[in-house]
């Protein structure tokens, strides 16, 4: 018995002392990826730094965000903005007054936690030109579907190009607002309703609600002038398909009419061309897309992305739906308060839409 306790205390004594052996991760290291789009408009900007999700049979593909890094925006003249880490990891926010001049080109400099250093190349912002008006009309297009047409609206930008330069555009739709309609009276108790399942309830309020929106389909929108240059323009710049929603009554479009460089147009154009793919024998074959960051200490290693610096000109069109010729039918019908919208739509617990409007809201 004694020889045992001996024999047990040597071994625990001989674990014990073992050191741990550390193994280096086989997992694969994601691609960094950088959204940059920095414009005229004074305000605070926004560079956001992360990781590429790694896909295979033991990686889930989460994209990662990549703190701790310098991140600074130089100018041809030598002046420097530093961008800040915020609380949103991976996210660096300029001040609120930067914005990019016409005539000065600007370059990424970033360096990472582990030393690595990436630079962009150059990008020249050269002015847009001014936009004169938008308008909008419905607009009809085959789909898939061969017994229903796709219903949508189509907004024109109306400008005047010059002769004398080669211009780039792009055009962003940006998050807009639209008023929900519901039909509150039309309301009736759930199917588990204990004593009378089903049946009518109309609820007194509310019908009109004031909803956030993306616009749909997110297309890349950006064209060069080579067919047109020196002419005056009426040139679709956004389109907005018909869910049976937006268009119920006011639908406010938000768009960034801005002018790009050579090199920024044609990462949008084949970034375009690939979210365009459809698998059919016709589709142009995957690309491999650079953008124009540059990794110093591994420069064969791809980076994501794409540095902008732009001019902007911000656009604002209220499309009414009685001023379209056309639209879907029948239109959705939501038989609840729109306050609930967002909670009925998800089935979890979110919070009520606003019956105000908002407070730069011109679409009575």
């Amino acid at each position: 018995m004694k020889a045992s306790k001996t024999a047990i205390a040597l071994l625990i004594v001989f674990i014990s002392c073992i050191d741990p052996f550390g193994v280096p991760s086989l997992e694969p290291e994601g691609l960094l990826n950088i959204e940059a789009f920095l414009t005229s408009e004074p305000h605070v900007q926004q560079i956001r730094l992360s990781r590429a999700g790694i896909y295979g049979l033991d990686n889930v593909g989460r994209n990662l965000p990549v703190r701790g890094a310098l991140v600074l925006v130089k100018d041809d003249l030598g002046n420097i903005e530093r961008f800040l880490e915020s609380e949103m990891s991976g996210t660096y926010l300029s001040s609120s007054e930067f914005s990019t001049k016409v005539g000065r080109s600007y370059n990424l400099d970033i360096e990472l936690s582990n030393g690595e250093r990436l630079v962009s190349l150059p990008e020249l912002v050269n002015p847009v030109p001014k936009m004169d008006s938008v308008t909008y009309n419905a607009v009809r297009t085959a789909s898939t579907d061969p017994m229903n047409d796709e219903i949508g609206v189509q907004v024109l930008g109306h400008f005047q190009d010059p002769a004398d330069q080669q211009n780039f555009y792009y055009w962003r739709m940006l998050e807009s607002d639209f008023v929900l309609i519901t039909e509150p009276e039309l309301y009736t108790l759930p199917p588990t309703h204990p004593t009378c399942p089903r049946c009518p309830a109309p609820k007194d309020c509310c019908s009109r609600c004031f909803h956030k929106d993306t616009p749909r389909p997110a297309n890349i929108n950006t064209i060069d002038d080579l067919e047109f240059n020196g002419n005056y323009q009426s040139r679709a710049i956004a389109y907005v398909r018909d869910n049976g929603l937006r268009f119920k009554e006011t639908y406010r479009l938000d768009i960034q009419h801005m002018s790009v460089s050579a090199e920024a147009h044609r990462f949008l154009k084949l970034s375009d061309q690939q979210l365009r793919l459809t698998g059919s024998v016709f589709d142009p074959p995957p690309a491999n897309i650079r953008g124009n960051v540059i990794n110093l200490n591994r420069p064969e290693e791809q980076v994501l992305g794409y540095f902008f610096a732009t001019d902007i000109q911000l656009l604002r069109v209220y499309i009414r739906r009685d001023n379209l010729e056309f639209y879907l039918r029948p239109q959705t019908t939501v038989p609840n308060d729109c306050r609930d919208y967002l909670q009925q739509a998800s089935g979890f617990p979110m919070p009520f839409l606003p019956t105000e409007a908002p407070e730069d809201w011109d679409g009575f």
